[in-house]
C-alpha cells in the first residue's frame, strides 16, 4: 500500500519523540488536505461507498463481495465497456440494453475533490441518461484520475480526446445513503444511485 493511502486506511504509531503533526499558529490558514483525502471525504459523506484497491486481484474480490450482496437479484450486469469486465473477470451475463438490470459496471474520466463527484461521459454511459441507468454503480478508477475541480475534469477530458470530444458529459454527485445529512439533503431524487468506487493504483 502506498504511503499515502496507508495514512489513511492504516494508522501506525509513531516513534517516541516524533511529531506527527505540525504546529500551526492560530491566525495560520488551515492546512491543506491532499487532493486524494480532500475527494475520499466529500465522497463517503455523500454517501459514496469508497474501496481502495492496492491491484487489480484486489479489484476482483471487492467486485464478488459487492455483487454477492444481492444473490438473488443479480441476473445481469449492465455495461457498455466489454473489456473493463474482462479485466475484473465479470461472471455475469453481460447486457448492454437492459437498462433494468441491478448493477452497472464502468469506468469514469475524473474524480473531483472540490465536491465528491465522479465526471462520466458517453464513453461510459452511451447516449443514456443517468437517471435511466441501473440503481447501482459500480465504478473502477485510478489513482491519476483526480482533479481539483469539475472544471479541471472537463480540461482533462478536452485534452485527453482533443480530436474526438465525447458528448453525454455529467457528473455523478447524488449517491444514495442510509443517513440524512444538510449536505446530501438536497440530492435526493430521482437520479439518485448506489455508488461503490474501486480505486486502483496506476489503474488504465
Amino acid at each position: 500500500m502506498s504511503k499515502f493511502w496507508s495514512n489513511i486506511f492504516g494508522k501506525k504509531t509513531a516513534p517516541k519523540g516524533k511529531v506527527i503533526e505540525e504546529e500551526r499558529g492560530p491566525h495560520m490558514p488551515p492546512k491543506e488536505l491532499p487532493i486524494e483525502q480532500t475527494f475520499a471525504k466529500k465522497f463517503t459523506a455523500c454517501g459514496g461507498k469508497f474501496v481502495y484497491c492496492e491491484n487489480l486481484q484486489d479489484a476482483k474480490d471487492a467486485y464478488i463481495s459487492i455483487v454477492n450482496e444481492y444473490p438473488t437479484e443479480i441476473r445481469e450486469l449492465f455495461c457498455l465497456e466489454p473489456v473493463l469486465a474482462k479485466k475484473i473477470d465479470a461472471v455475469i451475463t453481460l447486457t448492454k440494453t437492459n437498462l433494468n438490470a441491478k448493477v452497472m459496471l464502468c469506468s469514469c474520466e475524473s474524480l473531483v475533490a472540490h465536491d465528491g463527484s465522479i465526471v462520466v461521459c458517453e464513453r461510459q454511459l452511451g447516449s443514456n441518461k443517468l437517471v435511466d441507468l441501473p440503481e447501482t454503480l459500480l465504478i473502477l478508477a485510478g489513482t491519476r484520475q483526480f482533479s481539483k475541480t469539475v472544471s479541471e475534469g472537463l480540461k482533462s477530458i478536452k485534452h485527453r480526446y482533443a480530436d474526438n470530444i465525447p458528448l453525454n458529459i455529467t457528473s455523478i454527485k447524488q449517491f444514495k445513503t442510509d443517513v440524512m445529512s444538510d449536505e446530501n439533503y438536497m440530492n435526493y431524487g430521482s437520479s439518485v444511485k448506489e455508488v461503490y468506487l474501486l480505486l486502483l493504483e496506476d489503474f488504465s
